[in-house]
């Protein structure tokens, strides 16, 4: 479980996300996984253009990267941190 400071901290590295992102030519959206025990599992910005991949949000890559670290695509306990409010697709 985590404080607000903590909170306050993974906003920050999602929004340091969304700045790369943007500098990258991408819609400013950032995104970072945190498991159960606040270890922070992924992190990513918004890809689909350099990627050319539609479903290169933040929030699914962040999501794809904490599987492979895990193995295992259940990300059970884990905190989703994005700048925004996911897309229907992403919201799943």
């Amino acid at each position: 479980m985590t404080g607000e400071s903590d909170d306050n901290a993974f906003m920050a590295l999602a929004l340091d996300e969304a700045r790369a992102a943007a500098a990258a030519g991408e819609a400013p959206i950032g995104a970072v996984l945190v498991g159960a025990d606040g270890e922070i599992l992924a992190s990513a910005g918004n890809a689909p253009i350099s990627t050319s991949d539609p479903t290169g949000h933040a929030e699914i890559r962040a999501m794809r990267a904490a599987a492979q670290k895990l193995g295992n695509y259940r990300l059970t306990g884990a905190t989703l941190y994005v700048t925004l409010e996911p897309c229907a697709m992403c919201a799943g």
